[in-house]
């Protein structure tokens, strides 16, 4: 058994199940197909299956908590509920492959026969259905709760930080912080990509922004603020301004990324009507530009007055 002080070794526990759980299949296998129980009940005397220690099953618990990247903390009554959970798992995959074994097993088939469709199923079968380390690891994740910041480690809320960031780059009425987290954790799971996540946020893009779902399609990687990117340093260059005080709730702006209007009829307006918009806006007028232009062309009319200037 493994000591505190050690790593739990998946494929040695694997090993010691499957030592234990051959001839446990073997003795019931024998009983139910008819065949000489004598012949098959003298392989082994054990019966009964390898099981966690409590010291077996803290060791695991904190070697899979080590990469989570969480701050959640073990205490005896969890160990002990995993302990329970374990071992009711356990034993709903003997359970399954005792039925593969018994739909294996051909009418008549010796003892011999018997024993190498047990040892061929339980060496097959049972390590690929049951994995202590994944089952350790979806235990734990259960008992995290992504809407708490006080269980979640740097890891963690990086994770829920970088998804933050995705879903306000597609600009999303529809995506709230409960749902935000809830693929955070997905993510943080290995349940779910980024890349997987960015196609659903995609999806929901789509229907908001119904005229775009062309750039959508040919672009897996593409967001909403690529999208509107041009326009808003269009804006930014014009106004001389940061393209981050651009808002998404700009008229401008939003009368490119919803043009297509309620019908969905709109036409687009180019870069062209753009820049004429942001010129006619006030912020212009606060601009460089706009004070040389505006005295240029004071000059030129002076000029034309015969002013000497």
């Amino acid at each position: 058994m493994t000591t505190p002080s050690q790593t739990p070794n998946t494929d040695a526990q694997n090993d010691a199940i499957l030592a234990t759980i051959v001839p446990f299949l073997d003795k019931l296998l024998s009983t139910s197909s008819g065949s000489s129980a004598t012949d098959t009940s003298q392989t082994s005397t054990q019966t009964s299956v390898t099981r966690l220690t409590y010291n077996t099953a803290k060791a695991l618990l904190q070697e899979t908590l080590k990469g989570m990247g969480t701050n959640y903390r073990l205490t005896e009554e969890i160990i002990k509920q995993f302990m329970v959970d374990f071992k009711e798992a356990q034993d709903k995959q003997i359970e399954k492959v005792v039925q593969t074994a018994r739909t294996q097993i051909k009418p008549g088939a010796t003892a011999e026969a018997q024993k190498k469709v047990i040892e061929s199923v339980a060496r097959q079968e049972y390590p690929s259905f049951f994995k202590p380390t994944d089952f350790a690891s979806e235990f734990l994740w259960k008992k995290i709760d992504f809407k708490d910041d006080t269980m979640l480690g740097n890891k963690a809320m990086g994770i829920l930080e970088k998804v933050r960031g995705l879903v306000d780059s597609f600009w999303l009425m529809g995506v709230d912080e409960s749902a935000i987290r809830l693929a955070a954790k997905q993510i943080a799971m290995g349940k779910m990509t980024e890349e997987e996540y960015t196609i659903q946020l995609q999806q929901l893009a789509k229907k908001e922004y119904s005229a775009f779902a062309d750039r959508f399609d040919k672009d897996p990687t593409l967001t909403t603020a690529d999208i509107a990117a041009p326009v808003i340093n269009l804006l930014a260059k014009t106004w001389a301004v940061d393209p981050k005080t651009i808002k998404k709730d700009n008229g401008i702006l939003m009368s490119y990324m919803n043009f297509a209007g309620p019908d969905g009829k709109g036409k687009q307006p180019s870069m062209y009507d753009i820049l004429l918009k942001a010129k006619a806006d006030p912020k212009y007028e606060l601009t460089e530009e706009a004070n040389n232009n505006a005295r240029d062309a004071a000059t030129g009319l002076a000029r034309a007055f015969g002013f000497g200037v």
